[in-house]
């Protein structure tokens, strides 16, 4: 591993895992070449989506520590860094039971702090304040979910712990993320008594996608992503046996997607106008 030159070129997409296993299944997912380099003390691995004679410039980044707030921070500084067009999570979640199946994808469509709130009467009430996803960025995100030949590659890009090949789902809605690990599912039914069509917990989107936004400006305006596979339902059945399938699999839809923005002229278009106006 190598410090970065300073005259290194600003990357278009920041990848943010939380757990090192996740980092590795969106490497294998992706497989491209990544060089480890060192930038403001941060260890990042780049690497480079192409499609003819365009491109598409990754940094892949893991914080040290769990949780939302040093997923924040670490965003924040890549963002400031690198001035990204996008910063985009991938990894694991847990799911809400009846709305998710396991293996299924969850795209956050807002995200919000579980732990936020007032404490009265020995329960927690959240305040509820959500960082909500564009539009236009939502709408495409539909159309790739409508587009069966990349959804069938999609869910046998990676061996299912079950033994299955059919379809799952890729759910778009609200994910929380806290501090800490839940593993009672009455403490879902709190959330779920006070907001609706909740369909995953983790444990650092709201971070990422805070970042994304405090750290934007109407002239250098990054955007955030969270796809995550759901492992387990928050309870105290939880085990590993489904992170390697999640992990791949989220990592897959995002490859999908950047693919989906090297073929479309005016996606890549914007890519590029980005990449121009961050170097001066």
């Amino acid at each position: 591993m190598v410090s970065a030159p300073e005259c290194f070129d600003r990357v278009d997409v920041v990848v943010i895992t939380a757990l090192l296993e996740e980092r590795q299944a969106m490497k294998a997912c992706f497989g491209i070449p990544f060089e480890s380099r060192i930038r403001s003390g941060i260890p990042y691995s780049f690497g480079s989506i192409c499609r003819g004679d365009r491109s598409i410039r990754i940094a892949a980044v893991q914080p040290v520590e769990a949780g939302p707030i040093p997923a924040a921070v670490l965003a924040t500084r890549a963002i400031l860094d690198w001035r990204p067009a996008a910063i985009i999570m991938t990894g694991i979640c847990a799911g809400v039971e009846g709305l998710t199946r396991q293996g299924d994808l969850v795209v956050a469509s807002q995200v919000f702090d579980h732990m936020a709130g007032t404490y009265r009467n020995g329960r927690l009430i959240p305040f509820q304040q959500s960082v909500s996803q564009e539009q236009w960025l939502l709408q495409i995100i539909n159309h790739l979910r409508e587009d069966k030949s990349s959804l069938v590659n999609l869910w046998r890009s990676h061996p299912r712990p079950d033994g299955f090949t059919g379809n799952l789902d890729i759910h778009l809605g609200a994910m929380a993320s806290g501090s800490f690990v839940v593993k009672d599912p009455r403490y879902i039914q709190s959330l779920l008594e006070k907001t609706s069509k909740l369909f995953a917990l983790d444990m650092e989107a709201y971070g990422v996608a805070c970042a994304a936004k405090m750290c934007s400006t109407a002239f250098a305006n990054t955007h955030w992503l969270v796809v995550k596979g759901v492992v387990d339902f928050a309870d105290a059945n939880k085990n590993d046996d489904w992170h390697g399938y999640a992990g791949f699999t989220s990592a897959k839809f995002v490859h999908q997607l950047l693919d989906y923005a090297l073929e479309r002229e005016q996606a890549y278009q914007w890519i590029l106008s980005r990449r121009l106006a961050t170097r001066s």
